[in-house]
């Protein structure tokens, strides 16, 4: 039976019983009663309804659904004009549209919480007595959060009073007060879920850090870790975005080393200090300005305390400043810039954290201005002019030397690129440049230098004597004639390629390069005569298409495999001199065709490089690379770099690392490492992943990673083993964990930055 209430209009209310009664403004709704008003539908097995008031009462199985959100109840009251409402012994449905988030777990369950009582107030949240909440199948539930009192305001935040969490029936954590986002971008004050684990070398460990929500555009993360075996750490997080063109980001850990371990017989402090400052704005009228800046106390508290393999053995520290303009084809810098390099001998097992020593090289302040090739017309030749130049002061400081104060440098170097031929079977491109740099001291050996006054000291000292360099620059382009052949294999068409090229370089005009104070690649410059030959071949695959197309049938060209040998004849072996015998010679001339050292004095051929890349899928990829000594007959370097994914779901990369040349050109060394992964982060079932690098000379794995993780609907848990050894500075076992709620987020000390997935 059907009835409707003329006191409303538009029937925006309407009931449905199987017998109905009306008392004056009292509706009484018997058998399968339900009440529909704007959107919300109140059903019990008995509903009285006053329609003066819009209070209704239900008796039995009473039943709320409104928008998503599904209450169910023994009984309950409830305000159809106001929404408030209180209802007793519950078992509810929410339903929360989960953020996008890749970091996420995702699930399209909704959370299911049972409680005493629930009220709902007018504004829409929902406050519940003695109950609990999870996301998981309620009957077999794999965790529960309880609390005494909840309160849930749908799509901003739920606030628990006297919360424990379960994982099953096992109550693991305890907190007086926890509070959640439910917004899109979750953003609150209050404190984070404190982590616990434990450590080989630092023992026992408790941290918690506390989040501050400043306003919409800045929040600031602090923290604090305790070591029962080494002492305690502090860190915090600041970050600003105060405009939508403009950022600032700063990071600050701090450790309090206790314990101080001890080498060789000596004990030494790891305590120390990093920060990190990044900031970035954008002026107008095409200004940029950045500001990165890193400071590190010393390199053994980073081996000491650095999470990671990778973290722990970056030897170098960079410090930059810059604003900056690109109008067109031209640059305009200003900037300060400082680099430091602590000093590690024979590889990290061999640092000596008793005498650590560093090379600081700053700059500032320094101007660049230039532009890249520029396309100009004269009197009908096409040309192409560039031009670097810079001024500013440098300071350098090592083992060896310090400059007493800040050593002026002005440097300029136009160049003119002419293409005098272009044909399709021969392109000759001659570069013609002068260069002039004056710098305001220069390094010395002998007691006096002739036009500056002696000191009565010998030995390696900086003296303030100006010293300038002046030289030509010519580089020739050849490139001789592509040879190609077509084959046809299986449905699919390979075009092979050949490509010699041929460049002639002259530079003089480089004197005194002894006396040259180094800073940076501009001060490495040498006399040089040289011709550098190359051939590369290239092998493209195109496949035929089943149905042909208005372009003749063909689709999808790609590059599988090239392959790239190249050396340098040198018509001068000593470069005028600047080469000095049973010395590791580091010169433009040198590195330009390889990164590794190579030259202990005079040579005319260069090591013959070799350069192989494979991709014959999109799954498979292979970059292999050496350095072959033409004078010695033997392999000097080799990287290889081999990787595959199969599906989303598998994935390996092999690395394989060694160097055999001279140990006064750089330490042997022999690794291998490899990372294999079966799963995703936030994938359904079992997720596995290995990691390991095995120095093979010295016979010992600097580091080792293990993680499992197994992913249900509604959670995962995820478990790591992690091994760093860094000879006497550091052996330590780590294990860690995390517990991973479903559209919430994950508790533990596996943080996501370090997982391998």
């Amino acid at each position: 039976m059907v009835g409707s209430l003329e006191a409303q209009q538009a029937r925006e209310v309407e009931i449905l019983a199987e017998t109905q009664e009306k008392i004056g403004d009292l509706f009484i709704l018997r058998g399968r009663a339900e009440i529909r008003f704007r959107g919300a539908l109140l059903k019990a097995d008995e509903i009285t309804y006053d329609n003066a008031t819009g209070e209704a009462t239900a008796e039995g199985n009473a039943e709320l659904e409104r928008e998503s959100d599904v209450i169910r109840a023994d009984r309950g009251q409830y305000n159809l004009r106001s929404g408030a409402g209180r209802f007793e012994r519950v078992r509810a449905i929410v339903r929360i549209r989960p953020r996008e988030d890749p970091d996420l777990l995702l699930s399209s369950n909704p959370f299911y919480f049972e409680a005493e009582s629930v009220e709902r107030l007018a504004d829409g949240s929902y406050v519940a007595h003695h109950g609990w909440i999870t996301n998981c199948t309620p009957e077999s539930a794999k965790w529960k959060l309880r609390a005494l009192r909840a309160v849930i305001r749908p799509g901003e935040r739920v606030r628990l009073f006297g919360s424990s969490f379960h994982l099953g029936p096992v109550p693991l954590l305890f907190s007086p007060f926890f509070t959640h986002s439910l917004q899109e971008r979750p953003r609150q004050t209050g404190f984070l879920l404190p982590s616990i684990g434990n450590n080989s070398r630092k023992g026992f460990t408790f941290s918690e850090s506390f989040f501050w929500a400043i306003n919409d555009n800045a929040d600031l993360l602090v923290g604090a870790e305790l070591f029962s075996q080494r002492g305690w750490s502090r860190r915090a997080q600041l970050r600003i975005l105060p405009s939508a063109r403009s950022a600032i980001a700063v990071s600050y850990l701090g450790v309090s080393d206790w314990r101080q371990v001890a080498v060789g017989g000596q004990r030494f402090d790891q305590s120390g200090e990093f920060a990190h400052i990044f900031t970035e704005a954008v002026l107008g009228r095409g200004f940029r300005t950045v500001v990165d800046l890193t400071y590190l106390s010393s390199l053994r508290f980073r081996l000491g305390f650095s999470e990671t393999f990778n973290e722990a053995v970056v030897s170098e520290v960079h410090a930059n400043a810059f604003v900056s303009n690109n109008p067109d084809t031209f640059y305009l810098n200003a900037l300060f810039r400082q680099y430091r390099n602590f000093e590690i001998r024979q590889g990290v097992s061999l640092f000596n954290p008793l005498e650590e020593t560093s090379v600081t090289i700053a700059g500032a302040p320094l101007f660049e201005f230039g532009t890249r090739p520029r396309w100009m017309n004269l009197r009908g030749v096409p040309l192409y002019f560039s031009l670097d130049s810079s001024a500013g002061g440098l300071r350098r400081t090592d083992r060896r030397m310090e400059t007493p104060a800040m050593v002026q440098r002005f440097d300029v170097y136009p160049r003119v690129t002419l293409p005098l031929l272009r044909t399709p079977w021969l392109q000759l491109t001659p570069t013609f440049g002068f260069r002039a740099t004056r710098y305001g001291a220069r390094l010395v050996e002998a007691a006096t230098t002739p036009g500056c006054p002696p000191d009565g000291r010998s030995g390696l000292r900086v003296l303030n004597c100006a010293l300038e360099r002046v030289t030509s620059d010519v580089a020739v382009d050849l490139r001789l004639p592509s040879l190609a052949r077509i084959y046809e294999r299986r449905g699919a068409r390979y075009r092979h390629v050949l490509e010699p090229q041929i460049t002639y370089h002259h530079v003089n005009g480089v004197r005194d390069f002894e006396q040259i104070l180094r800073f940076d690649e501009t001060d490495i410059l040498t006399d040089t005569n040289e011709l550098e030959y190359s051939l590369t071949q290239r092998l493209f695959r195109r496949e035929t298409a089943t149905t042909p197309d208005a372009s003749g049938g063909m689709e999808g060209i790609r590059e599988v495999a090239s392959w790239r040998l190249a050396q340098k004849y040198f018509f001068d072996p000593g470069l005028d001199g600047a080469l000095v015998p049973g010395q590791r010679n580091v010169v433009t001339a040198l590195a330009s065709l390889t990164g590794f050292a190579w030259s202990l004095g005079p040579r005319r051929f260069s090591p013959l490089i070799s350069t192989l890349k494979v991709s014959p899928g999109r799954r498979y990829e292979a970059e292999w690379r050496l350095d072959f000594d033409t004078r010695g007959n033997k392999l000097t370097s080799s990287r290889l770099l081999v990787s595959t994914a199969v599906g989303r779901d598998v994935r390996a990369w092999l690395t394989h690392f060694v160097t055999r040349n001279d140990p006064l050109l750089q330490p042997r060394f022999h690794q291998l490492g490899f990372l294999v992964s079966y799963g995703q982060l936030n994938r359904r079932g079992l997720n596995a992943a290995f990691s390991a690098a095995w120095n093979i000379r010295q016979d010992f794995l600097p580091s080792t990673v293990a993680q499992v993780s197994y992913n249900w609907d509604c959670c995962g848990i995820a478990l790591e083993f992690r091994r760093l050894g860094l000879g006497t500075v550091r052996s330590e076992n780590q294990f860690r964990f995390a517990f991973l709620v479903a559209n919430v987020g994950a508790a533990g000390t596996l943080r996501k930055a370090e997982r391998l997935f």
